[in-house]
């Protein structure tokens, strides 16, 4: 498929379409709250399915962060640009004749989220951001250290730097909303 580049291009979807995502996917889901953790369990597994061999799934300080070597977001014929998955429920054939593609929950159920294909980064919902920026240290059990402020000129890291493994090339990355006692919001 030749689906254009992601870049600066965000979901063409209005705040009342939103609210009735959250409504109709809460309603899929059968819950109130729709954990983080579920959406991100969700788009790995679709993923999986559309050819992925590994698939990185990691819980960063309230980020959560799909990754894999392999562009499933590219990989359906069911859209033509990464984008649509994003701005509409689509059907997911590849999983099930009545299945849909999990990635329409971060813009559903996300406060702060991006996808990146290689260097090409389109954020999704709420203002580019560089948080956080702390590396697991796996020869410890001390705290993480945080990633040194860029150089003067540079960009700042984006939330996945230094957490995401370097060959994962393709990465689904959000923050939820606050779960409260709010219905249709997404929980920690």
């Amino acid at each position: 498929m030749s689906a254009p580049r992601p870049g600066s291009q965000s979901p063409n979807i209005s705040e009342d379409a939103i609210r009735f995502l959250r409504r109709r996917l809460a309603a899929m889901l059968g819950t109130e709250q729709v954990a983080a953790k579920t959406i991100a369990e969700n788009i790995a597994f679709g993923a999986a399915v559309l050819g992925a061999g590994h698939i990185e799934l990691v819980d960063r300080e309230g980020w959560w962060f799909v990754a894999s070597e392999f562009n499933w977001l590219a990989a359906s014929k069911a859209h033509e640009r990464e984008i649509e998955l994003f701005e509409r429920i689509l059907p997911f054939p590849e999983q099930s004749p009545t299945g849909h593609r999990a990635e329409i929950y971060v813009t559903a159920f996300a406060t702060t989220a991006y996808f990146r294909i290689g260097n090409a980064v389109t954020w999704l919902r709420g203002k580019p951001t560089s948080q956080p920026t702390t590396p697991r240290n796996p020869k410890h059990d001390t705290p993480p250290t945080t990633t040194p402020a860029p150089r003067q000129g540079s960009e700042p890291p984006l939330p996945d730097a230094n957490i995401t493994p370097p060959w994962c090339d393709t990465v689904v990355a959000f923050r939820c909303l606050d779960a409260g006692n709010i219905p249709h919001r997404c929980a920690g």
